[in-house]
């Protein structure tokens, strides 16, 4: 073997390698021998191009199951090459190692190196540091499927990890998020250390400028889709979403005719407090809304407090012709707050069929008061009463 490591024949030292391995060889004298090999394979050999493991671990797996310890000792020496590889900043050659063990099938993240310090890698820091010598020779894909490959590993009983392996994996994932597509960001922000399975020692309240960032990117570039999704796993996971985004969102939302999400982004929205100032309690046939929301947030609604009160609209009397309508006022200015009135008579126009809004009047706190025509709620319930039901009441 020494004197093929001088002739940099490397498929020959796998062929002995795999002979040691079947000759029953004791394993600590083969992990011995292994760490031999390893420290020749990071020698600088003749062609500075090459990467000798790749022919070395090939010879050696010819023909091995996938089980054998063969291939567990091949996948310790990939191991071994790929951190020094990252430590020295050769990434291309780290990628190239973590592109051989996962052509042979050889599941590295579960193995250990062979010298002395690295014994403490966890599995989560072998899987961080495989995305990102990938990452930083240049490819995004191939960061991105050791991750998906690996399901996202952080940590388990059985592979317990530091803290310092989390703000590791939690830097790559933002460096990553950089450069992948709008769809692919939302999957690596939302497998942000802590975010999935929450953690007594994770405070993922930090990662909501991050979050809130790839929104309002979305709706710029309107990824209207992607931006929904944000929006619901945000909401999901109690992180603060910025009103102001989500307020132009549903916008956009109902301007592109994406009225199934809309409903559901404002429900949701809705549910865990962003629109305190709506209320549209079942069998008070006064609506209250607040003067800042806009259009579609308005004839979104319009339709809950239609459907929610239904039954009682069905069987009002005839001499009950009209449904009130309250605008609250804000700290809006006079003009800001006559132009909210001029919007909810045009929301009412959006939902089809239209509604009939009169304004009639000013209570005694100065609040422009509307009517709705009940009439033209009922025929907008006979066209959508199905899905409405299904949406709003449940």
């Amino acid at each position: 073997m020494e004197l093929c490591m001088k002739q940099e024949d490397w498929r020959r030292i796998g062929e002995v390698f795999r002979g040691i391995c079947q000759s029953n060889q004791h394993p600590s004298q083969v992990e011995r021998i292994s760490g031999r090999i390893a420290v020749a394979l990071l020698s600088e050999g003749k062609d500075k191009l090459s990467l000798p493991f790749s022919v070395f671990a090939e010879t050696v797996c010819q023909n091995e199951s996938e089980d054998s310890m063969v291939r567990s000792f091949v996948g310790r020496i990939g191991v071994s090459l790929m951190l020094r590889y990252h430590k020295t900043h050769q990434w291309a050659k780290g990628r190239r190692v973590v592109e051989t063990l996962s052509v042979l099938k050889v599941g590295f993240s579960t193995l250990k190196g062979l010298f002395g310090n690295e014994d403490g890698a966890s599995r989560c820091c072998l899987i961080t540091v495989a995305a990102e010598v990938f990452l930083l020779s240049g490819s995004v894909e191939g960061a991105l499927n050791t991750l998906r490959e690996n399901k996202w590993f952080l940590s388990s009983s059985s592979w317990p990890c530091e803290p310092a392996d989390l703000e590791s994996r939690t830097r790559v994932l933002i460096r990553l998020a950089e450069k992948t597509s709008h769809r692919d960001t939302l999957e690596l922000l939302c497998n942000l250390p802590g975010v999935k399975e929450s953690s007594d020692s994770m405070d993922i309240s930090r990662y909501s400028p991050l979050f809130n960032s790839h929104l309002q990117v979305c709706v710029d570039r309107q990824i209207l889709p992607v931006a929904s999704d944000t929006v619901d796993f945000m909401l999901s996971k109690n992180l603060a979403v910025d009103h102001t985004v989500l307020r132009i969102l549903l916008q956009k939302l109902g301007k592109q005719n994406l009225w199934l999400r809309a409903r559901e982004v404002f429900k949701h929205s809705l549910n865990v407090g962003y629109y305190p100032g709506v209320s549209a309690p079942p069998g008070f046939m006064t609506l209250i809304v607040p003067c800042r929301l806009g259009e579609v947030e308005l004839a979104l609604t319009f339709e809950m407090f239609i459907t929610v009160n239904a039954t009682v609209i069905h069987h009002l009397s005839e001499p009950i012709t009209s449904l009130t309508i309250t605008l609250k006022r804000t700290q809006s200015c006079e003009s800001e707050y006559l132009s909210a009135g001029s919007r909810l008579l045009s929301a009412a126009c959006i939902p089809q069929p239209k509604l009939i809004v009169h304004y009639t009047a000013v209570n005694s706190e100065q609040e422009q008061v509307f009517m709705l025509d009940v009439p033209s709620a009922r025929r907008w319930l006979r066209h959508n009463h199905l899905w409405a039901h299904e949406v709003w009441t449940h």
